[in-house]
């Protein structure tokens, strides 16, 4: 919109503006202000630019006025209305309308946004500019009333056009957004960013108005309720900004076209509060923040206005790709609302009102405005693209038609050349102007063509969907035609191409298998002529090697035959057909026509013939005799169709070179040489490799069992010896050594019959299901069998000694089998050990995490669970999965899901969303460290603005119900086919006690038996059970389960509950999709638990699988409820008990029994307290590795080559020179001091080269051998007085051993060449060198080549280093324990957090949510088995006896419980803690002490670089607290790291110190400047060392400390 600063918004300075004119009380008030003070007029103007003089030096404070000089600025217009009305410059309230509100108008009209806002200081004038003042109207009262003016003539001139006017009035007060317009709206309303629509204001009134009156009132009515407020510059001071919005929208019925075409402008005008200073103002209190809020917000649009005018000048250039400037429109609610306005899709116009007496605040203003005329907008017409399309293509058809007819359209000229009719079109030239303003000479023949392209488009637009869809069937209709004049078949519905399903037809075969299959020819009754493509009369007409007349089909009575004509080929299954020799075709021949075109004939009436005769023929098999012959003639026709042969091109082409070469074809002998040569190395190949198969068959060496493993691991040592206790009690001399040998694999093949005989009759049994087991195994013993043949014929073959020890394998039956797996089953699910190991060496995580929650006052609590195996490892609502967000609903963590066994998983208590549910550990290890981001880039927006402060915490979407326990149903009963009823205990999987019951009531409503029964088997000589005998395999099992008389679960914790049931808990894993039925879920509020029923049949088809898990399986009832707040807080106490009351035990000394009793008992020795050294957890430590690579000089002397970096992610590439005698320094040093005890490095390698292109691309070469280098000298280990150490070595480094062309040549620019880096360190707590790799980059030069320009080096990013430096974090873990009494070592649970005073005596659960897991499985367990027992029980006592002499015992059911009850198996009873501890007699403490140190395991890793620095500066460093010495370095914060230089141009890297850690703390006190004697001291306090740092004053060390600790809270004095 203006020529000025390369902008398009348009910036006009209004001088003394509006405070001189706004009222005569208020122009009193402030002329009597500034007569006061002498001021005087400092504004000029002339023209557009606008003048600002400094006032005179008595004026001003002294040494200022020196400082101020005539400042001149250049807008779109100049406005002065300082002085008298009637002087001529002066500007009124209607020529700033005329300039600036009728083009607002217009644009709105267009169909473009438009925005008009003002800004100044306080009292200079603004809301007078918009508002104006009883008879002084402002720029929104007249262009309101203009507007509607304009829409009563547009609509009163057009009856197609409606224009509905929508205004909305809002004012932004202390960074809230509130509605002027409706009182009811009186909370701050949110900003929300929509995709297309950009922000919004929620919930914000939208009034419609019809006429100017009914504007005017609303907007007096929203100014009443503006916020104003009196200061010592303006009595009448608009203390927020508002935003009046008009909403514009036209909609016009094209009659041409039949369509409504919409256009929406949105016009906003704004009145930003004015910008003042606090000493200005004299505000105090409310006003004071009021102020600090208005100059916040206006200096963030300056911020924003600087972004946008720095992006305006960078268009068209070109700049790095992310180098684009960020523009913070978020941070204050006025620009996140005018981001459309002021650098978006907006027409937008700024007022700059400014005061002619105050030389600061003008210029401020002079300035900002400056910066906003340099905005570019992109403003376009907000209407629907269609519409937009037509209508630009009406006006480009009206254009060419007036062009084409001769006049003068759209600024053509006006005397335009008449021609003779004569001279064509070609040759008349027409000269006309585009719509973009350029002008063309083109003929009018050219013009013709563009008239009747646009007027297709035009059509094609204004085409309706059924003409549309009638032009598609016409063209498929014609495409159909032109398909059956080629005689493919098409379907009669004219829909596409179909198979006949009665009528004879040739399909296409092709090459490609793509285009096989896709014409079918019908072949109709009588004669089909096929012949060539320009053959009218041909029925069937082809392209390529066919005759005109090729050959016929005929077709009479469904029998097809095909008669071949002279000079045509014609092949059918690979033979040449002869003329005047028809052939019968049946389904399936492949019929070959010239050379490319091959055909397979289908006769869908046969193959239903032939199909229904071998039905008949299996019927009448069964009664003929095994040596009964068939007529394979009857049975199989010569190409049957129905056989496996897949009947394709390639099968085609090969039958008739197959045919070919068998003398079928007589035209063999006419092939050419190159044709008879290929088919000669063909077959040569064949027969080559089927005699190798053949051969090796014969020497018995199948591939399977000789060149391979065959799947089964060796039983004997890799070097093929045996073990040292494999005797041989055969062996004999070493001249019966051959015939030890036959004997040995005599009896291995006897052992391989005896085997394949067992298998066979296994083939025969009828027990498929128990034996496949069997068999299996059996099958694994066979390959061992032949494995040690093997291995006896290798050794001799390689003249060895066997050892002739006769090799029994061990054989299990299938009942054995399963016990043992069984076994293996419990043995594995019993994993009570490794879960202590879990929760022991995770509780420190569980700490950090509450802590982090807590200071950020997040309500949530993480604590350890145990999430049981199968369903019940992370339950989910059935009514939350399904709650319309289908799969996405479904919270649970995938990794629990997955678990079969229990496992550790922590439980979320989450009070903010009302919801219990469980993480992995896994996923709570992610979440812990996004809440650690939260912490670490506090003091970072540019990172912290892209973590979502909730998303670490809570889960997202929250579950609506969660899980509060389950009851457990035995299905052992159902095996039996009993019914059972039971009422059993809910048991809360948390507590791991009952909170309520429920009745369970099984129905076995029938069993169907299977469709066909077994063979019988001989009659069972045992009397029968009065026990019901198992469902045998195929039965349908058909049952009612009734949930119901739920009791215990109260309202005052559960708002409502409902219950579930899996398929899958009764038909186990042979259930391939799960489903769960879920019950109704009663509103506790309003009724009882009782009211909760369930009610399901099911049908289960019973096979030994299902079988199994009926007899030995459980089903669990899983309930779920909405909790109440009082049902979490329960939650977390009974945590805090439970453990209180595991604190006194734990202390004590275990009985004899596997309690634990008091400290106080005499008879229990009082247990030692153990040495810190015991404790053995994980050790982290960081680790520096700088690395020099150094060359030969010509002082002979070894000088470390150049590194040059990039930038701080850039370890360097190293300079390397041709032909030069390289070594390799290698520097580690670490601030953990003494507590890494690090002897020496005893192996350093290098190796694996690769390329790394210019565009980051890593290409592998064949050098992946890593070398050993050769190690010249170890440097010893030095413990400096600062706390750190270093060890090194040094090696020589022969870079011809690589073999590697990229160290041999010149590497090209912008290449580089990676090696790997390892290297293995000796630590005494260790039982094996921590080994640490690493890529190294180099560069290879000439030999004369010469250093980079420093010069060049100076004005770039790139630095010249002396070594490379990388970062390791090296984790010393314990091994895993193997001992229940070694499980006290992984506790972690003491060690310190920082913050974690806020828990106060919070604890973390231990080894008893372990023991509760353990206690709750075998309470649910013998619940159930109890009432299944008793329906067993029930069931023998009704059944009649069987037996003539039974005892009195077995009559009486409490006789024979007490029977059971005596019988069932006693022991000593173990404890949770008996079981953690290794047994029930536990050893003394004194025993329990370590003979040895625990060695640990190294592991490390690089740490990652930071892309940024947060803080850099100088300070003094203790580096010998015996001496008090200090030094002065140059420090780098760069998280989590903080580097230390030698100086400030980063160069030489001293030290690295690692800030990751969460008790990573700083600490600053009086005391410790009187202790060191030095001011502005303050220490850091890491995991492995203490720093003491100086700063230069008070503001610096304040910082340090606010940065490295973003949570430090200084101490009150």
């Amino acid at each position: 919109m203006a020529d000025h600063g390369d902008g398009n918004i348009k910036v006009i300075p209004d001088a003394l503006t509006r405070s001189a004119v706004s009222s005569e009380s208020c122009r009193s008030h402030i002329l009597g202000r500034e007569l006061a003070r002498g001021a005087k007029n400092l504004i000029r103007m002339q023209g557009n630019q606008t003048f600002l003089d400094p006032p005179d030096k008595e004026d001003t404070s002294a040494g200022r006025a020196t400082e101020k000089k005539t400042m001149s600025f250049s807008f779109d217009k100049s406005y002065w209305s300082a002085g008298p009305r009637d002087e001529p410059q002066y500007a009124s309230q209607q020529t700033l309308y005329n300039d600036l509100g009728q083009e607002l108008l217009e644009h709105g009209f267009a169909g473009f946004n438009a925005c008009i806002l003002t800004y100044g200081q306080t009292g200079s004038g603004k809301s007078y500019s918009m508002m104006g003042y009883g008879a002084d109207k402002g720029i929104i009262p007249l262009t309101c009333e203009e507007l509607f003016s304009r829409v009563g003539q547009k609509t009163g001139a057009d009856p197609n056009l409606s224009i509905s006017v929508e205004v909305s009035y809002i004012e932004i007060y202390n960074e809230k957004v509130r509605d002027l317009l409706n009182p009811k709206n009186k909370s701050n309303l949110k900003v929300r960013e929509h995709p297309s629509l950009g922000p919004y204001v929620e919930d914000l009134s939208k009034l419609m108005v019809a006429s100017y009156d009914e504007m005017m009132t609303l907007m007096d009515e929203g100014n009443k309720a503006r916020t104003v407020a009196a200061t010592q510059m303006n009595e009448t001071s608009s203390r927020s900004h508002a935003v009046f919005t008009l909403v514009l929208t036209q909609k016009r019925h094209d009659s041409d076209t039949n369509l409504d075409t919409e256009k929406v402008s949105r016009i906003s005008l704004v009145d930003l509060a004015g910008s003042e200073r606090a000493n200005s103002t004299g505000a105090t209190g409310a006003r004071l923040k009021e102020g600090a809020n208005i100059n916040k917000s206006l200096t963030t649009l300056g911020k924003v206005i600087s972004a946008l005018a720095a992006q305006s000048a960078d268009t068209g250039k070109k700049s790095k790709k992310g180098a684009g400037e960020f523009i913070p429109y978020r941070d204050s609610v006025l620009t996140y609302l005018l981001k459309d306005s002021i650098g978006g899709n907006s027409k937008t116009a700024m007022i700059a009102a400014i005061s002619p007496a105050d030389y600061d605040e003008t210029l401020s203003t002079l300035r900002y405005a400056d910066q906003a005329k340099k905005i570019k907008n992109k403003a376009v017409v907000n209407e629907d693209p269609n519409a937009k399309l037509v209508r630009e293509l009406k006006e480009e058809l009206e254009m060419l038609r007036a062009r084409v007819a001769g006049g003068a359209v759209g600024g053509g000229s006006v005397g335009e050349a008449t021609f003779d009719v004569n001279i064509p079109a070609a040759k008349q030239m027409v000269t006309y102007q585009t719509k973009d303003g350029t002008t063309k000479t083109v003929s009018k023949a050219d013009l013709q063509e563009q008239l009747e392209s646009r007027e297709k488009l035009m059509e094609s637009l204004n085409e309706t969907w059924e003409q549309k869809m009638e032009r598609t069937q016409e063209i498929q209709k014609e495409r159909e035609q032109a398909l059956e004049e080629l005689g493919i078949t098409v379907d009669k519905n004219n829909v596409g191409v179909h198979t006949p399903k009665k009528m004879p037809h040739l399909v296409n075969l092709n090459e490609d298998p793509l285009m096989s299959e896709c014409l079918v020819y019908q072949l109709k009754t009588g004669r089909t002529m096929v012949g060539f493509l320009e053959n009218a009369g041909a029925a069937v007409r082809l392209s390529g090697n066919i005759s005109h007349e090729h050959c016929y089909i005929d077709n009479v009575d469904d029998i097809v035959t095909i008669h071949a004509l002279p000079g045509a080929v014609t092949l059918v299954n690979g033979k040449q057909l002869e003329p005047d020799h028809p052939m019968k075709l049946r389904s399936g021949f492949r019929i070959i026509l010239g050379e490319s075109q091959v055909f397979r004939f289908n006769n869908p009436v046969e193959v239903r013939k032939q199909r229904d005769r071998h039905k008949s023929h299996l019927r009448n098999v069964t009664n003929a005799t095994p040596d009964t012959p068939e007529s394979e003639e009857f049975t199989r026709p010569p190409s049957p169709s129905g056989s496996d042969v897949d009947f394709d091109w390639t099968f085609a082409q090969r039958e008739a070179a197959l045919a070919r070469l068998h003398g079928l074809d007589p035209g063999l002998d006419s092939l050419p040489d190159e044709d008879l040569n290929k088919l000669f190395d063909r077959i040569t190949k064949l027969k080559t490799s089927r005699d190798a198969r053949e051969q090796s068959v014969r020497l018995g060496r199948p591939e399977s069992s000789m060149s391979g493993t065959g799947g089964v691991e060796d039983m004997w040592s890799e070097y093929g010896r045996a073990p040292d206790g494999f005797t041989d009690d055969t062996s004999v001399a070493n001249g019966n050594e051959g015939d030890s040998v036959s004997v040995i694999q005599a009896q291995l093949d006897a052992q391989k019959q005896d085997f394949e005989a067992r298998l066979d009759a296994i083939h025969e049994s009828a027990e498929a299901e128990d034996l496949k087991v069997e068999k299996e195994y059996m099958e694994t013993q066979l390959k061992l069998v032949q494995n040690q043949m093997k291995r006896l014929l290798d050794v001799r073959a390689r003249g060895e000694t066997p050892d002739l020890t006769p090799f029994e394998p061990t054989i299990y039956t299938a009942r054995q089998l399963r016990l043992i797996r069984k076994v293996l089953e419990q043995w594995r699910a019993h994993r009570s050990f490794s879960m202590s190991e879990s929760v022991l060496s995770n509780a420190v995580f569980i700490k950090e995490a509450n802590v982090i929650s807590k200071a950020l006052n997040k309500p949530v609590s993480y604590n350890f669970t145990i999430a049981g195996g199968g369903p019940l490892a992370s339950p989910v609502s059935q009514l939350h999965a399904g709650s319309g967000l289908g799969g996405f609903g479904d919270v649970s963590d995938s990794t629990i899901v997955s678990n079969t066994r229990p496992t550790v998983a922590v439980k979320v208590l989450d009070k903010r969303n009302q919801a219990v549910y469980l993480w992995s550990l896994d996923r709570f290890q992610q979440q812990l460290q996004k809440m650690r981001n939260l912490t670490a880039f506090i003091d970072r927006p540019t990172y912290s603005q892209h973590f979502a402060s909730d998303e670490p915490f809570f889960e997202s979407p929250p579950p609506e119900y969660s899980f509060i326990g389950n009851s457990l149903v035995s299905l052992a009963c159902l095996s039996r086919k009993l019914s059972s009823t039971a009422t059993l205990p809910i048991f809360c999987r948390y507590t791991a006690e009952a909170i309520g019951s429920c009745r369970v009531d099984i129905r076995v409503q029938n069993t169907a038996p299977p469709l066909r029964s077994p063979p019988s088997s001989a009659a069972p000589t045992r009397s029968s059970s009065p026990v019901p005998s198992s469902l045998p395999n195929g039965t349908t099992l058909t049952f009612f389960l009734t949930v119901d008389s739920v009791k215990g679960l109260s309202s005052h914790d559960f708002s409502s509950i409902h219950l579930q049931l899996r398929l899958s808990s009764f038909g186990g894993s042979t259930i391939e999709t799960e489903e769960v039925f879920a019950s109704n879920a009663p509103d506790l509020d309003t009724s009882i638990a009782g009211d909760l029923r369930f009610r399901r049949k099911f049908n289960l088809v019973v096979n030994p699988k299902v079988l199994r898990h009926l007899k030995d399986g459980y089903a669990p009832i899983e309930f779920f409820a909405i909790v109440k707040p009082d049902y979490l807080t329960r939650l977390e106490r009974w945590d805090e008990m439970r453990e209180q009351q595991m604190a006194a035990p734990c202390n004590g000394v275990a009985d004899p029994d596997g309690s634990f009793g008091s400290d106080d008992s005499e008879s229990s020795p009082q247990p030692m307290r153990r040495s810190e050294t015991d404790f053995v957890a994980q050790e982290t430590h960081d680790v520096v590795a700088w690395v020099q690579v150094t060359e030969l000089a010509s002082s002979g002397d070894y000088q470390p080559v150049q590194v040059l970096s990039q930038g701080s992610l850039d370890p360097g590439v190293f300079t390397l020179h041709q032909g030069l005698q390289r070594r390799v320094l290698l520097t580690l040093t670490s601030n953990s001091g003494r507590q890494l005890p690090w002897t020496l490095v005893p192996r350093l390698r290098l190796g694996n080269v690769r390329l790394l292109d210019a565009k980051g691309r890593i290409h592998e070469t064949t050098s992946k051998d890593v070398i050993d280098l050769k190690l010249l000298r170890q440097l010893p280990v030095e413990n400096h007085p600062d706390g750190t150490c270093t060890i090194g070595v040094e090696a020589l480094w022969d870079s011809g051993a690589h073999d590697s062309y990229l160290l041999n040549r010149v590497t090209a620019a912008n290449h580089r060449v990676l090696l790997q880096m390892q290297w293995a360190v000796d630590i005494d707590t260790c039982q094996d060198p921590a080994m640490f790799s690493m890529d190294i980059a180099v560069a290879v030069q000439n030999r004369d080549a010469r250093p980079p320009n420093r010069l060049l080096t100076l004005l770039s990013s790139t630095k010249t280093l002396s070594k490379s430096s990388t970062v390791f974090t090296l984790r010393l873990n314990p091994p895993l324990t193997r001992s229940p009494k070694d499980l006290w070592r992984m506790d972690t649970s003491e060690k310190y957090v920082r913050g974690e005073e806020s828990l106060g005596s919070w604890k973390a659960r231990g080894l008893s949510v372990v023991e509760d897991f353990l206690r709750l499985d075998t309470a649910q367990h013998r619940a159930a088995d109890v009432n299944a027992v008793k329906t067993v029980l029930a069931s023998i006592s009704a059944a009649p006896s069987h037996r003539s002499g039974t005892s009195p015992t077995s009559r009486d059911p409490d006789a024979l419980a007490q029977k059971v009850l005596g019988a069932w198996p006693r022991g000593p009873q173990q404890s949770g803690h008996a079981l953690l501890n290794g047994g029930p007699d536990p050893a003394p403490v004194s025993k329990l002490l370590p003979t040895e140190p625990v060695k640990l395991v190294a592991v490390a890793k690089i740490a990652q670089r930071s892309d940024g620095a947060t803080k850099r500066g100088h300070l003094m460093v203790l580096i010998d607290a015996a001496e008090n010495k200090w030094e002065k370095r140059w420090f780098s914060l760069q998280r989590p790291h903080l580097y230390m230089y030698a100086h400030s141009n980063e160069l030489e890297e001293v030290g690295v110190i690692s800030l990751s850690d969460s008790s990573v703390k700083v600490e600053h006190t009086a005391q410790m400047d009187a202790l060191f004697d030095r001011k502005f001291t303050f220490t850091l306090f890491t995991p492995s060392n203490s720093h003491a740092f100086a700063a230069p004053n008070l503001k610096e060390m304040q910082t340090w400390l606010l940065k490295i600790d973003p949570t430090y809270i200084p101490p009150t004095n």
